[in-house]
């Protein structure tokens, strides 16, 4: 199964102006991280699930890619990664 890469989309991010916040959740019993990349002049931001690796540090693995803002369960969108196109497969 191929992965985005997080360090590549976490770059594609801070190349539009994203910046990562720094309150993350960390969810150790499901093993997995979000973090949160804000711009500072809009009210939407990113939420990227992180897969963490069996010792419980960061993986490089995106789960999923959520976009939007407000309450964690209103007011987000997911991302749909088509790994048919080009841009996405240059982020595995």
């Amino acid at each position: 199964m191929k992965f985005i890469s997080y360090t590549k989309f976490k770059a594609y991010l801070e190349s539009y102006g994203y910046v990562l916040e720094k309150g993350m959740n960390i969810y150790a019993d499901l093993r997995f991280i979000t973090y949160f990349f804000s711009k500072p002049d809009t009210a939407d931001k990113y939420a990227i699930n992180v897969f963490m690796s069996k010792d419980g540090t960061p993986g490089d693995h995106i789960m999923s890619i959520n976009e939007g803002h407000g309450s964690p369960f209103l007011g987000w969108r997911s991302v749909k990664v088509d790994m048919r196109r080009k841009f996405w497969k240059d982020l595995v």
